[in-house]
């Protein structure tokens, strides 16, 4: 039992098990074509967003843009304030690698 002024210590999460998404890409838009659209395509497949059929591609196109615009609507991550925005932004693409690979 805690007592009035007691101080509750939480123990801490070792590195070990703490997950760090890779770094934002540079490059990484819609419409155009990048190594790094393939990461984003495949942290959307796993977390349910992009059908599992379309392959990984290191195009960012129109299959990958709508996964993201509802993965952004979801999560209320408008990177230009549009709700329809296809474009993955940093807190967007830390948060969906955290989803599909975080502990």
């Amino acid at each position: 039992m805690i007592k009035a002024g007691q101080k509750l210590t939480v123990p801490e999460k070792s590195s070990e098990s703490s997950y760090s998404p890779p770094p934002f890409p540079d490059g990484l838009a819609p419409g155009r074509s990048a190594p790094s659209a393939k990461s984003l395509q495949k942290a959307l497949k796993d977390t349910g967003w992009l059908d599992r059929s379309v392959p990984l591609s290191d195009v960012y196109g129109p299959q990958t843009q709508k996964a993201v615009v509802g993965f952004n609507r979801k999560h209320k991550l408008f990177t230009s304030g549009r709700p329809q925005d296809p474009a993955i932004g940093r807190r967007g693409w830390n948060l969906l690698h955290e989803l599909a690979y975080g502990k």
